[in-house]
C-alpha cells in the first residue's frame, strides 16, 4: 500500500515537473504601445509618463502588469499570448478635456502594436464631478460602432461605407463609386485617404475598397452576422439601426424595425437619408446584417428602406481578400478636406453691399468649356439677387392693388437665426467646367443647302463640343490638389424653333482650399482635359482681375482663421 502511495506521489510529481516547463515554453509576444493625442492644429502630441494597467482574466492574475509610457509616449513590454484589458487608471488632461482608455486587446504572434488616441479614448470635462448617467444598449452600440463607419467620396458624389476587416477593407454600395477613377475614404472631419476598388458586383450593388487604416487610430471593424447553423440574420419585428453621414460628415444614427426578410434583401422602416447609402444595418445584437441601399418614399411618412443582405456580399468580400494579396496598399497620406468652420456671414454682407455686383471676373471660356469660379461671396450675391427680384415683384403687385408698402416683403429678414435656413457657406473655391454646345456639321450643311427643310424640322441641331474628363489648377508651376474632384452627368433634351438637341455629357465640379490661388502665384493656369483626348489639355491663364477678385473674396475668412490660430 505504501509503495502504491509512493508511486502515485512520484507520478504526480513527475507530471508537475514535466508539465510546468511546457507552459513556460510558450514564447511571449512583444507589445508596442503608443499614446498620441491630436491638438486643435492637427499636431500629434505624445503622452509621456502615462500609467497603464494591463490586466489578464481572473484565472491568470500573475500575468497582469503595470507600466508607464516614456517621454515619447511609447512603451514596450512582453506578455504571454492571450486576451487582456488595457486601462489607464489616472488618465491625462489635455486641452481642457480628460482622457482615459479602457479597451480589450489580444496579444498573439511575435509582436503586436496598440495605439491609444483621441478616437478610442473616453473624454470628459476635468472639472465635472457629476457621475455618468446610465444609457441604453442602443446608445452604447452607436458610441462604439460609429468608429467603423466612414464617408466614401467618388467623382460622382458621396455615400457611406463601413470597415469589414481591420486589414483595411471597406464595404459600400457599388453605385456610390460608379465609374469613378478617384475614390477616397474619410474617417472624420480631419482625416481622408485614397482608396482602391478591389472587387464589386453591380447586380448586388456592393463594392469592397482597400485603404490604409494606420491614419485612423481607433478605427473598428464592424462584426458581420452569419446565418450558420440555421440562425437567421434578422427577424421580422426586430429592432435595427444604421449609422451614416447624410448631413456632411457628422455621423448620425437612425433606428427602426425589420418589416420583411427576403431571400436577397431586408425591408425596414429605418430612415435612410441622402448620403446614408452604403452604410451598415445592425441588428439588435450589434451585428451587421446588410447594407442600406435604397429608399422608397412614403406618402405620409419616411417610406421603406431596401437593404442588401450581408450574406449576399460575402462572395465579393472573399474576392477582395484574395486580390488584396496581390495589390499594394494605398497611400496613407492625408488628403485635403473641407474646412469645418463656415464663412463668416457678416463679411459676406459687407462684401456684397455695392449696388452693382460685377460677375464678369468669375465667368470665362476655355477651349470648348464655359468656366465659373464660385466663391461664397458670389453664391451669397446670387441668392440675395434672387430675393431682391422676388421682393420687387411683390412690391409691384402691392402697388397695383393700392395697398400700403409699410410691411414690404424682405426675404429671410424676419427669420430668427436665418443662416440656418439658407445653409452654411462653405469656404471653398468651386471651379465648374461645362462643355459648350455647338451646331453639328450636318445641321449647318442642311440649313445652308435646304433652308426650307431645316426650318420645317425645327432649330439647328446641336451637340456638346467635348466631355469633361479632369482638370488641373496651377499656382505658378505648382498644381493645387483639389479637396474633391467631381463630375456631374448632364442630359439635355430640348426641341424648339430655336434649338434642337438631345445629348449627354459630364460637367466638372472641383472644390479647392480657400487659399488655392492668390496674386503671389504670379500666374494662375487652368488646364481642362476631355474624354476624347485625356492626355491633351485646353489651358487658360486667368487674368489678374479674376485672381484678385477670388483672393479678395476669401481674405476675411483667411484673416479670421489666422487670428483664431494665434
Amino acid at each position: 500500500m505504501r509503495k502504491k502511495r509512493f508511486a502515485a506521489v512520484s507520478l504526480a510529481f513527475s507530471l508537475l515537473f514535466f508539465c510546468t516547463p511546457l507552459r513556460s515554453q510558450v514564447a511571449p509576444s512583444k507589445v508596442k504601445l503608443r499614446v498620441i493625442l491630436v491638438d486643435k492644429d492637427l499636431n500629434q502630441k505624445p503622452v509621456p509618463h502615462l500609467a497603464v494597467r494591463l490586466a489578464a482574466d481572473p484565472s491568470n492574475p500573475n500575468l497582469s502588469q503595470d507600466l508607464k509610457t516614456d517621454f515619447g509616449g511609447a512603451a514596450e513590454f512582453q506578455a504571454v499570448p492571450g486576451k487582456y484589458r488595457l486601462t489607464t487608471p489616472q488618465g491625462v488632461d489635455f486641452q481642457g478635456r480628460h482622457y482615459t482608455w479602457d479597451l480589450e486587446i489580444e496579444v498573439r504572434g511575435e509582436s503586436v502594436s496598440v495605439d491609444l488616441s483621441d478616437d478610442n479614448a473616453r473624454t470628459a470635462d476635468p472639472a465635472s464631478t457629476e457621475p455618468a448617467r446610465k444609457v441604453d444598449d442602443l446608445t452604447l452600440m452607436f458610441q462604439k460602432y460609429q468608429k467603423s463607419v466612414v464617408t466614401v467620396w467618388s467623382e460622382i458624389g458621396s455615400g457611406t461605407g463601413f470597415i469589414v476587416d481591420s486589414a483595411g477593407l471597406v464595404m459600400t454600395n457599388q453605385h456610390v463609386i460608379g465609374p469613378s477613377e478617384l475614390i477616397s475614404v474619410q474617417f472624420d472631419s480631419k482625416r481622408k485617404v485614397t482608396a482602391k476598388v478591389l472587387a464589386f458586383d453591380a447586380e448586388r450593388d456592393v463594392a469592397v475598397l482597400y485603404v490604409d487604416l494606420s491614419t485612423f487610430p481607433g478605427a473598428l471593424a464592424a462584426p458581420i452576422a452569419t446565418s450558420k447553423d440555421g440562425h437567421q440574420l434578422a427577424l421580422e419585428g426586430e429592432k435595427v439601426f444604421t449609422i451614416g453621414s447624410p448631413l456632411g460628415l457628422k455621423k448620425i444614427i437612425t433606428s427602426g424595425i425589420v418589416s420583411k426578410v427576403e431571400a436577397r434583401a431586408i425591408i425596414s422602416d429605418v430612415n435612410v437619408n441622402h448620403g446614408n447609402s452604403g452604410g451598415p444595418l445592425f441588428n439588435s445584437l450589434g451585428e451587421v446584417i446588410g447594407i442600406t441601399t435604397f429608399l422608397v418614399p412614403g406618402g405620409n411618412g419616411p417610406g421603406v428602406t431596401g437593404v442588401v443582405r450581408i450574406d449576399q456580399t460575402l462572395p465579393v468580400l472573399a474576392q477582395a481578400r484574395k486580390k488584396m494579396k496581390d495589390v499594394s496598399m494605398p497611400s496613407a497620406r492625408l488628403l485635403p478636406v473641407e474646412p469645418s468652420d463656415p464663412y463668416p456671414l457678416e463679411s459676406l454682407k459687407e462684401m456684397t453691399k455695392p449696388a452693382k455686383f460685377d460677375t464678369k471676373p468669375y465667368i470665362f471660356s476655355a477651349g470648348g468649356f464655359d468656366v465659373a469660379l464660385a466663391t461664397p461671396v458670389l453664391e451669397y450675391e446670387v441668392r440675395e439677387e434672387a430675393g431682391r427680384t422676388a421682393a420687387q415683384e411683390k412690391r409691384k403687385r402691392t402697388k397695383k392693388r393700392g395697398e400700403s408698402n409699410e410691411n414690404t416683403f424682405e426675404p429671410l429678414q424676419d427669420l430668427p437665426e436665418w443662416a440656418e435656413y439658407v445653409g452654411e457657406y462653405k469656404p471653398v473655391l468651386l471651379v465648374q467646367a461645362s462643355p459648350q454646345l455647338r451646331e453639328t456639321f450636318a445641321s449647318v450643311l442642311g440649313r445652308e443647302l435646304v433652308p426650307a427643310i431645316e426650318a420645317y424640322a425645327g432649330g439647328p441641331r446641336m451637340k456638346f463640343r467635348a466631355d469633361f474628363y479632369r482638370m488641373k489648377l496651377l499656382c505658378g508651376a505648382k498644381e493645387i490638389e483639389p479637396i474633391q474632384p467631381g463630375k456631374a452627368a448632364t442630359v439635355v433634351n430640348a426641341h424648339s424653333a430655336f434649338v434642337n438637341v438631345t445629348d449627354a455629357t459630364y460637367v466638372g465640379i472641383y472644390s479647392y482650399p480657400p487659399d488655392a490661388i492668390s496674386p503671389s502665384c504670379g500666374k494662375v493656369t487652368l488646364q481642362l482635359f476631355s474624354e476624347k483626348d485625356p492626355s491633351k489639355s485646353e489651358s487658360k491663364e486667368l487674368d489678374q482681375k479674376s485672381v484678385n477678385r477670388v483672393w479678395n473674396d476669401f481674405r476675411p475668412y483667411l484673416a479670421a482663421h489666422a487670428n483664431a490660430g494665434n
